[in-house]
């Protein structure tokens, strides 16, 4: 295939709490790097949503790292006008801790959740757990077959707004221990990669890629005695990452 003339760019935004999101935007960026004609701009958060929506596609990996809700419509309108992004792990997540020293999703963004979907509000105990993958018609699950995410990951559980095309799903691990939100039926399926179609847009969204490193959980604690490897390590998740980006050139 002969090589296309034509730049691209990608707005990439890796920012937030308790993640090693040093590793996170290395891994992102090696990945990017392999399409010779696609330049990345590197943001932290969505205060430059100007420059932002102006990229060709757009890939967040965020932790409690939200848009003001005057910036939501920039979001929206980037989406309408046939753009695609790529949202992964904490994108959905906006986190507090309450006075029993639980995890729980504050009001507020609402917006913003039902834009892209989802809104995360706990995960059970990291530990291994199963991949179903259930419509394998499309050009990031094709050629998968279901999977063990070796290591462990976090299992989102997860609020869903509007119409969403699931990909992938995982059963129920057990209670959310230390979260709010922490009984989950048993049996219940939840989303790990889906995609939302909004009018000539579209949102690709993948809960997998959990990683902490030893100095990650600030102010919490200064070290934080297990590293968290994720599904970074396994290579099904490379490919679901490649799959992703050449999603995000799909017309």
């Amino acid at each position: 295939m002969a090589e296309s003339k034509k730049k691209l760019s990608v707005s990439l935004i890796v920012g937030g709490d308790y993640h090693d999101l040093d590793y996170v935007r290395h891994r992102l960026l090696g990945f990017l790097l392999e399409i010779p004609n696609l330049r990345t701009r590197c943001f932290e958060n969505f205060d430059d949503i100007d420059s932002i929506c102006n990229s060709d596609y757009l890939i967040t990996y965020t932790c409690n790292v939200v848009p003001r809700p005057e910036q939501v419509s920039h979001l929206r309108n980037f989406l309408t006008s046939g753009k695609r992004w790529l949202a992964l792990h904490g994108t959905n997540s906006w986190l507090a801790l309450n006075k029993n020293k639980e995890w729980y999703t504050p009001a507020g963004h609402e917006e913003y959740f039902e834009l892209i979907g989802s809104q995360f509000a706990a995960h059970p105990p990291i530990k291994p757990y199963a991949v179903s993958v259930i419509d394998n018609d499309h050009i990031v699950s094709k050629g998968c077959d279901d999977f063990e995410v070796l290591g462990g990951d976090e299992l989102y559980y997860m609020h869903i707004f509007g119409d969403i095309r699931v990909l992938m799903e995982a059963v129920t691990q057990g209670e959310a221990r230390g979260f709010e939100e922490r009984k989950w039926d048993s049996g219940m399926t939840h989303p790990v990669l889906y995609e939302k179609t909004i009018e000539n847009g579209a949102i690709l969204y993948c809960t997998l890629g959990h990683r902490r490193g030893h100095w990650d959980m600030e102010p919490l604690t200064n070290y934080y005695e297990k590293e968290e490897l994720g599904a970074w390590e396994l290579p099904i998740f490379d490919k679901i990452l490649r799959n992703s980006i050449k999603w995000l050139q799909e017309k």
